[in-house]
């Protein structure tokens, strides 16, 4: 079996602390701001069920995206307008937010200054400075970004953890990091995540990795992941044509994982990505799966790729027809007929054991 573009099951493990961790890497646009909030909402809501947690969160995410809108400048990459990274992630009482974005050199003393002077302050200090500078707006000549910066450290609470790194043609990175904990006192001062965040675009930017995302797959999540997706690839009508194709072999995909995922504490947790190689899109999953469940399963999957386009249709209908009748709907394998009929190339898969009794199937097709 070939190898899949990159490993779905390293990422999964890479972040098995986190109960959610989202990555983000391309074009930087209000409309994304929503989608990024409604895919946090739903994990914080349905987990924890705390609405004033959710409501400072989602002030965060909002926050830390336009601060990437406002300091950030583009760097145009082969395949993907390239930003920079947002990532998100939840890990015990924490909610982190790493951002990476290019500014340029000259840019780079004000930033440095600004966010020393913010993290020097208390939380008395920082609104007498909020004040100051909404009256004035001294602090940035980007829109009000250094507002944003002062917001995020008084709704967090704590300091900005923040690195600069020289990329060259005379533009950095800008790493920053907001960390806002449920347990007040809990001690922020050990998670630094800018190594990891780090790590993380290198291997999307290498893979040209769109998106990726660690977390529950219900109905809820799956939806504003979907339209991260759509709003990225829509443009010219091929494009759009192709990102019609990509939706719906998503929607299978995604769904896939939601019936089959082995669920802990009601939680269906799995992986997702999504990029481009060469001409064509990339779509990668993984789910842990049962043991016992993986030889019919492997089965399945290698009989539906021996077939052709007339085979497919024909056992569509079929299965469609046995559907009506069947309880558990989930017994169909409609799903893979519906992603098998979808793709141009054969699909790659692979079963890691976990323990003795589950293991992790990952899936890759090209759209």
């Amino acid at each position: 079996m070939s190898e899949l573009p990159t490993s779905a099951f390293q990422l999964y493990t890479s972040a098995e602390q986190f109960q959610l961790s989202l990555s983000y890497r391309g074009p930087f646009v209000d409309e994304l701001t929503a989608r990024i909030v409604d895919i946090s909402e739903n994990t914080i809501a349905d987990n924890l069920g705390l609405p004033r947690i959710n409501r400072k969160v989602s002030f965060l995410l909002v926050e830390c995206f336009q601060n990437i809108i406002k300091h950030g400048e583009s760097n145009d990459a082969d395949h993907l307008k390239d930003e920079g990274m947002f990532n998100f992630k939840n890990v015990g009482n924490a909610y982190i937010i790493n951002s990476i974005n290019f500014v340029r050199n000259d840019h780079v003393p004000q930033l440095t200054e600004m966010v020393e002077r913010i993290n020097s302050l208390n939380k008395d200090e920082l609104k007498e400075l909020y004040k100051q500078q909404l009256q004035e707006n001294e602090l940035s000549d980007k829109g009000g970004a250094g507002l944003g910066l002062i917001e995020m450290a008084r709704k967090s609470g704590q300091k900005i953890v923040y690195r600069f790194e020289e990329q060259g043609n005379g533009y950095s990175h800008f790493y920053q990091q907001v960390t806002f904990l449920t347990d007040e006192d809990a001690d922020a001062s050990s998670m630094n995540y800018l190594d990891e965040t780090a790590e993380m675009y290198r291997m999307m930017e290498s893979q040209n990795v769109l998106l990726q995302y660690k977390g529950d797959f219900s109905q809820k999540s799956i939806l504003p992941i979907l339209n991260i997706v759509e709003e990225n690839l829509v443009g010219s009508a091929e494009q759009r044509v192709t990102a019609k194709r990509v939706g719906h072999v998503l929607v299978e995909i995604l769904q896939n994982i939601s019936k089959h995922a082995d669920a802990h504490k009601g939680i269906k947790d799995g992986i997702f990505l999504i990029g481009q190689e060469g001409n064509s899109i990339f779509v990668q999953a993984g789910n842990v799966v049962e043991n016992d469940e993986i030889e019919d399963f492997r089965n399945w999957l290698e009989e539906l790729s021996e077939m052709d386009q007339e085979e497919l249709k024909y056992i569509h209908k079929d299965r469609m027809r046995e559907s009506v009748a069947l309880v558990d709907k989930t017994k169909s394998g409609l799903g893979l007929i519906e992603i098998a009929r979808a793709i141009a190339e054969p699909w790659k898969y692979n079963f890691h054991a976990m323990d003795d009794q589950t293991s992790f199937f990952s899936l890759s097709v090209n759209v």
